[in-house]
């Protein structure tokens, strides 16, 4: 996976040798100085911090500002060097209780400032996650009920009140909104609101068949997870009461509300952070008004981690040439490490887990920067942002994510929280393992992005209609190049793709990549122009390879109405003369797809390969009489079972 060439390459940069400054040669020994903070601050230009061995715990963020030229590295290649924002904890803290379960043990957190659960997931702000605890590097898990798995929605009482509908997507509905906005909300939603009126206006009550709920002495410390309502919108949302009928209401707002939709297995549910269900090892509960953490500990551990800092582990603000090699960045609550305003600074050979937001956030203002050789695993909401570049004047970004392995990175948000969300202009996401996720592994939003030699398997194991690598409902966002990527083992009983050209998503080169073992058709193009699928295999699969339709013509012309405002943002001369094909597209229908080729692909034991295109879409009961080709070219393609 990771070639000799690019770890030369991470090495020569990790050791400075990028670096033409004569002071190369300063370098300057962490320990002989206060502390990090103190070596960091005093950097020059050309330094070589070399880190002592240990665990470097803080309680706010290291921040380099407008430094350049400068490298930060272990002392030693056996040196293990660990930078945490948490707090460690003895197993002598924690005290027995009577009437818990053997094994369970209670943690005062007064003055540790560990948080607890909040609102969280699709359509709400994404926040840093609760407190994580640690036994070593091993992670603790948030009691939940059922233990396994979760239960399906029995019944709907009172569907709650969208967060789409109140006008700011941040704020919360009053549960004394009136009835008129309620009606008019889950109206325009499309729900059924039968029932509320027994029970008046609320944020969601559900109807639950079974016992446990009812024996839980304060069932307001719990949230209630799940999906809700659409197999994509994954929430948290806190319990405001059990009640003796088995009835379970919420206390704040979700996406879409709840609802029982026929047919459909993802409307489900399960109960998290409930004490009485701390019964397994390694879980652990947080009641941050009562002041106290339960958890089932392991034997084998005498002391543990719980994170605390809600900031960055490390802020690089207008710094150029720096380069961070082999540091381990691990249990706290906010990002790893984040990037602002900075040209080539490197991140080598890291490591970062058990933090509980984004791994790495590389912003709009970055040029020329990324992670070589990393490790990204259990992290809340994902792996990394990669911004960077100007999509109006076509400046790019170059910034990259290269030859790094990205694992379980939705700990806490697994809607739409990938292991790379690509933004911006010419960056490059290459030679990556992306594995284990609940949702997209690469999320592709902007212009002239690569994604290259990746090898892309058992991602998008909990939501639904999405896709490995995803991009959508933009046809400003061109450009985009998907090549020499293994995509496989997508192996799931729901809607999802490889490759999801989402409602009119336009113009993306696809070449070079191979598709087998994926249940669900590996490619759906729903509805763009200007898409190429060239010299790829497609082998054993037990459906479709390709799906395309044409729905801005039908059931998603809606989808169409939002795209001159989004074109307005970077519409003009620099972006028409580099994208020509973008003033024809605008100027012609831009619901109908043209301009699409599908040449030179081999398919290998697959069910079905289209030679024929057929847009109608059975869940929409969108049936266009005749046939439509929205394929401009089809030919060389091969067929062999």
């Amino acid at each position: 996976m990771i070639s000799k060439f690019s770890i030369i390459s991470a090495l020569c940069v990790a050791t400075g040798l990028f670096l033409s400054s004569p002071a190369l040669a300063r370098k300057v020994k962490v320990s002989d100085v206060p502390s990090l903070r103190a070596a960091v601050e005093n950097a020059q230009s050309g330094d070589t911090l070399l880190l002592k061995r240990g665990v470097y715990r803080l309680d706010s963020p290291i921040r380099i500002e407008g430094k350049s030229g400068i490298a930060i590295m272990p002392a030693s290649p056996r040196h293990k060097v660990k930078i945490t924002g948490s707090k460690k904890i003895r197993r002598s803290e924690f005290k027995r209780l009577k009437g818990v379960p053997r094994g369970v043990r209670v943690l005062d957190i007064t003055a540790l400032g560990v948080k607890g659960p909040t609102i969280n997931g699709h359509g709400h702000p994404s926040v840093p996650a609760w407190s994580f605890l640690f036994a070593g590097n091993r992670l603790f898990h948030l009691a939940s009920w059922p233990e396994d798995g979760f239960l399906p929605i029995d019944s709907v009482l009172v569907t709650g009140i969208s967060l789409r509908f109140d006008g700011s997507m941040m704020s919360r509905v009053a549960p004394s909104a009136d009835m008129s906005l309620r009606t008019s909300a889950t109206a325009n939603a499309g729900i059924d609101p039968r029932g509320d009126s027994s029970h008046g206006p609320g944020f969601g009550t559900i109807r639950f068949r079974e016992d446990r709920p009812l024996e839980w002495s304060d069932p307001t410390v719990g949230f209630v997870n799940g999906v809700f309502r659409y197999g994509w919108a994954e929430e948290i949302v806190p319990i405001k009461s059990v009640n003796p009928d088995r009835t379970l209401e919420v206390e704040d707002t979700t996406m879409y509300g709840f609802e029982v939709k026929p047919g459909e297995r993802f409307q489900k549910w399960r109960v998290l952070n409930i004490p009485e269900e701390v019964d397994k090892t390694m879980e652990y509960s947080i009641d941050e008004m009562g002041s106290r953490l339960v958890a089932a500990l392991p034997r084998w551990t005498r002391s543990f981690e719980v994170s605390v800092l809600e900031e960055p582990l490390l802020v690089l603000d207008g710094c150029e040439r720096v380069s961070v090699s082999s540091i381990e960045f691990f249990a706290s609550r906010g990002d790893g490490v984040v990037l602002s305003s900075c040209s080539d600074v490197g991140m080598h050979g890291c490591v970062f887990h058990g933090l509980g937001h984004k791994a790495v956030t590389i912003d709009a203002a970055c040029r020329r920067c990324g992670l070589s050789s990393c490790t990204v695993f259990d992290v809340a909401a994902g792996g990394v942002i990669l911004d960077g570049g100007d999509r109006k004047n076509i400046v790019r970004g170059d910034n990259f994510v290269s030859d790094c392995v990205l694992h379980d990175f939705n700990l806490v948000e697994k809607s739409s929280c990938p292991a790379v969300s690509m933004k911006g202009l010419g960056n490059r996401v290459s030679r990556c393992e992306i594995f284990n996720s609940a949702t997209q592994a690469i999320l592709m939003n902007g212009n002239d992005q690569v994604i290259e030699w990746c090898d892309i398997h058992h991602v998008c194991q909990d939501v639904e209609d999405c896709g490995a690598i995803y991009y959508g409902r933009n046809p400003s966002e061109r450009g985009g190049i998907i090549r020499g990527n293994h995509f496989h083992d997508i192996d799931v009983p729901w809607n999802v793709r490889a490759v999801y050209h989402d409602d009119g998503a336009c113009a993306c080169l696809v070449e070079g990549n191979l598709f087998e073992r994926i249940s669900s058709p590996p490619v759906q193009i729903g509805g763009g122009s200007d898409i190429i699928y060239r010299n790829n295999v497609f082998r054993d699969l037990p459906c479709a390879a390709i799906k395309i339709d044409a729905r801005l013509l039908t059931w998603g012309r809606d989808r169409y109405f939002d795209f001159p405002d989004k074109v307005a943002l970077v519409d003009g001369p620099a972006f028409r003369e580099h994208y020509p094909e973008f003033a024809s597209y605008w100027e012609e229908d831009p619901c109908t797809p043209r301009r699409n080729v599908l040449e030179d692909n081999t398919f290998i034991n697959v069910k079905w390969v289209f030679d024929k295109v057929v847009w109608a879409d059975h869940d929409y009961n969108d049936i266009i009489e005749g046939e439509a080709n929205f394929f401009s070219s089809m030919h060389g393609n091969s067929i062999s079972r």
